[in-house]
């Protein structure tokens, strides 16, 4: 008989968790009455993501623009103003069998595939049980955030983590697809094929990549020919390029700007923040050093959030998934390490609940940054261990160490 220890510790404990978890958030969203939005008719449910990505495999198949504003599919659950699709032709395709569902139905699976690709990502990183617990349960704040709002952002975490997984294995077609897939989800991950260049199976992982990414570029080629995929894709940048201003949320810019009044071009910092994220790829003769790769894969997780200039708390599970990754696989942690831990659970992942009064919330996130602070403070330490040479061996024993 199985004590209440051995449960915990069980590899299907986290297992029923995340799945009673996706099924509630379902059913809850599902049934829960809209929200009014000010200046808008008909009201605007927390499922309103799976609303437009399920209709956007209809507007594929009917050669329409994906990327317009429908009132007359979305009307009757919210103003087709509020949300437009902000993805690729072929997630649209991709989204085909959960579109032919009903709507529930389509939901929980939705649901259920993003929190379980992200658990089946922390499983393969073979941490001890009691780190590969903490990860998966102090993750659960900000699942319940995104998946609250049907975001793709834990599918892109688990993709991610998978495809460092496998490279350190010294596979080379499953992580390029892995991260290709992303790619095809929200364009950032694109950068993420960088942590490629750290393993000796680089020189078969790039051609690889680029025949993945053409291979998922033309997948949507049937339904409406070359012409038409190609529009596609000129409406998707069009699209894109519009979120452009200087509007920023969550991010090192929205840092800079609320403690430092300072308001400098996005494009510049963007560029500086991806120029001090190449310079590991310099050391290559740290490249054999297994820790330096978990820290650097784990310092883009966090990157591809805090330099997005529109990153939003739905976004912040891939920065957390990073955060995460650093800390679990430390062989000896410190208690300042616990201790920046603590401040990324009380001000990211609890910053925008309900434990804290409304007035106080909109401080912590909005007027003080301090859901983006912890994540920025976090990758500056990985940047310093990364360029100072202060690394230490990885506690997990998923990796195998690769030589450059």
């Amino acid at each position: 008989m199985l004590s209440g220890k051995n449960i915990i510790f069980s590899r299907w404990f986290l297992v029923a968790i995340y799945a009673l978890l996706a099924t509630f958030i379902s059913i809850r969203g599902y049934y829960a009455p809209g929200k009014d939005m000010p200046g808008f008719e008909g009201k605007v449910t927390a499922y309103n993501n799976y609303i437009v990505f399920s209709n956007s495999f209809y507007h594929l198949l009917d050669g329409k623009n994906l990327y317009a504003q429908y009132p007359e599919t979305h009307s009757f659950i919210c103003p087709a103003q509020y949300d437009v699709f902000k993805y690729s032709p072929t997630f649209a395709l991709f989204f085909a069998p959960l579109s032919l569902l009903p709507l529930g139905v389509g939901l929980t699976l939705w649901n259920l595939l993003n929190l379980l690709v992200f658990l089946f990502a922390i499983k393969k990183l073979k941490l001890p049980p009691v780190r590969e617990l903490g990860f998966g349960l102090l993750s659960i704040p900000e699942i319940f955030t995104t998946t609250t709002n049907s975001q793709s952002n834990l599918l892109i975490a688990g993709l991610l983590i998978l495809a460092y997984i496998h490279l350190e294995k010294g596979k080379t077609l499953l992580p390029v697809f892995f991260i290709a897939l992303t790619v095809f989800i929200k364009l950032f991950g694109i950068l993420f094929f960088a942590l490629v260049l750290l393993y000796p199976q680089r020189l078969k992982a790039l051609p690889a990549a680029a025949a993945v990414m053409l291979g998922l570029f033309v997948l949507p080629l049937p339904f409406g020919g070359w012409e038409r995929l190609i529009q596609h894709y000129r409406e998707y940048f069009g699209l894109i390029s519009g979120d452009h201003g200087f509007f920023v949320k969550y991010s090192v810019m929205g840092w800079l700007k609320s403690w430092f009044g300072w308001q400098p071009d996005k494009n510049g910092i963007v560029l500086g923040g991806l120029l001090l994220q190449f310079i590991p790829l310099l050391f290559w003769k740290r490249f054999s050093d297994r820790s330096f790769r978990t820290i650097y894969a784990a310092s883009w997780l966090i990157w591809l959030v805090i330099f997005n200039h529109m990153a939003e708390s739905a976004t912040f599970i891939i920065a957390v998934a990073g955060v995460f990754l650093w800390y679990f696989t430390i062989a000896e942690r410190k208690t300042w390490h616990t201790a920046i831990l603590v401040t990324v659970m009380i001000f990211t992942c609890l910053g925008p609940s309900d434990i804290y009064p409304k007035a106080l919330r909109m401080l912590i996130v909005e007027t003080w940054q301090l859901k983006v602070f912890p994540c920025i403070l976090i990758w500056m330490i990985c940047m310093y261990q990364l360029l100072a040479d202060k690394v230490k061996t990885s506690v997990s024993s998923a990796q195998t160490p690769a030589a450059p």
